[in-house]
């Protein structure tokens, strides 16, 4: 008797992950090349003097930080749109929100880390070709793996937010004579405060870890 609605919640799962993948992956793969490009060529140019300091900066701009701002920063208008628009038909499904925004984060994540990669390849390429492979080394020892995992739990912890926020504003903020306009800028303000909250948070352990190290 629960195997249909099994099968039905799954593939509403499915479709709503696949059009949150739709909706943003394009867009960060995009953001992520041009970051990585124009990084790369200002490294090429510029930081021949200092190849150490200048890999370091670009490990915290273009591989910890950003690919979780921008992934989860665009994911909260797609969730915005969605729950806005999309989402009436299943307003208490509150775990395929949740799943789906997560499903797509670490998807998005995946997109924006490989286009920035060839993106600030292509940039060195482009501004000094001898110089590529020690930048890219240089880089790689700035990058551990333990980072990466740091990246891929604080994306998760923001993306879990992003789809419950929306069921949170619903049952305590909202009006019922409220315009849908004014219900979505107040979730997408709730969403930016709560991805900024996530990164301080991290950055603040991190500093208290490193400290006790």
């Amino acid at each position: 008797m629960a195997t249909p609605h099994i099968t039905l919640r799954a593939d509403r799962l499915g479709n709503q992950v696949l059009g949150h993948i739709r909706s943003t992956a394009d867009f960060v793969g995009l953001m992520g090349f041009l970051w990585g490009a124009g990084l790369g060529a200002v490294v090429a140019l510029n930081a021949l003097s200092n190849l150490g300091i200048a890999s370091e900066v670009v490990s915290i701009l273009l591989l910890q930080k950003l690919p979780s701002l921008v992934t989860c920063m665009l994911l909260g208008i797609r969730v915005v749109l969605f729950q806005s628009l999309e989402g009436s038909a299943h307003n208490d499904d509150v775990l395929s929100d949740i799943l789906a925004t997560l499903w797509a984060a670490w998807v998005n994540l995946v997109v924006f880390l490989l286009c920035a990669w060839i993106g600030y390849f292509v940039g060195i390429q482009a501004s000094n070709a001898a110089f590529s492979a020690s930048a890219l080394l240089e880089l790689a020892q700035h990058y551990p793996v333990t980072e990466l995992m740091r990246l891929c739990l604080r994306t998760g912890v923001e993306a879990l937010g992003l789809g419950w926020l929306g069921h949170l504003d619903k049952l305590i903020l909202s009006r019922s004579k409220e315009s849908p306009s004014r219900s979505a800028t107040r979730l997408l303000w709730l969403m930016v405060i709560w991805i900024l909250s996530v990164e301080a948070v991290d950055s603040y352990i991190h500093w208290l870890l490193r400290g006790a190290a």
